[in-house]
């Protein structure tokens, strides 16, 4: 199985793309702007991703995505149906989003052609696609919104993301049943509420030897001992441990 680093920067990182992967060379998770761009950038195609996964629905997580729906409506009319699995309200807020950037005329044709199928999660959620299994679990980093991480699995592979959060019981699960690990780390040394500083990163691959994991988030790009650091247009083969 193939991780592709779109963006692995934070929010306002001066030096890399907004938080977005492509995993597997079909299921896109989350979508920073600009989405549509960095697919084919990094080797990958918008007609293949028939899977989109969304941890929570800031702007560096999302505003890619109406892009990426409408490049796949419009020039890849006949690619295979399409599925999307996000947090609570996120068919609503995928409406919201497109009428902002473009109204309700544009909207209407491309979900009349992709007819995509969402799917709302909530903490404690599986979902159960033809290729993959989906399980989300809450993260903690801000409290206006429902903030998720998600284990993935699909064969023998089993990866997990962590989406943005700090140190916290939802984190701990999917870590658990994963084998390969992506996880933001935003904050400094010494704290930062809703995010992963280093030495909760530290912390956390200290707990969990055997497990390998890839950081991404980054405000910063000093190497951690026992972690891949993400780098745009990158990526790496998750084999089976």
């Amino acid at each position: 199985m193939r991780l592709t680093f779109l963006g692995t920067g934070a929010a306002f990182a001066p030096d890399a793309f907004n938080a977005s992967y492509v995993l597997d060379r079909h299921i896109l998770i989350d979508a920073g702007s600009p989405v549509h761009v960095l697919i084919p950038r990094a080797g990958e195609s918008v007609r293949d991703i028939d899977t989109v996964v969304i941890t929570h629905t800031h702007g560096d997580h999302t505003f890619g995505l109406p892009f990426f729906l409408s490049a796949r409506a419009i020039d890849h009319p006949d690619a295979s149906p399409l599925t999307i699995v996000g947090p609570p309200g996120f068919a609503t807020y995928i409406e919201q989003l497109f009428d902002l950037a473009w109204g309700a005329r544009l909207r209407n044709m491309v979900m009349e052609r992709l007819q995509p199928q969402v799917h709302e999660v909530d903490g404690g959620d599986t979902v159960d696609l033809p290729s993959l299994r989906v399980h989300a679990e809450r993260m903690v980093h801000v409290p206006d919104i429902p903030c998720l991480g998600y284990a993935m699995s699909s064969g023998a592979t089993r990866f997990a993301f962590s989406g943005d959060c700090e140190p916290c019981a939802g984190l701990d699960a999917v870590v658990e049943v994963a084998d390969h690990v992506l996880v933001e780390m935003t904050g400094p040394l010494g704290g930062a509420h809703g995010h992963m500083t280093r030495e909760a990163v530290e912390a956390l691959i200290a707990r969990n030897p055997g497990k390998r994991f890839y950081l991404t988030h980054l405000n910063s790009r000093e190497p951690v001992a026992g972690a891949i650091l993400g780098e745009d247009l990158a990526s790496v083969e998750l084999e089976p441990l």
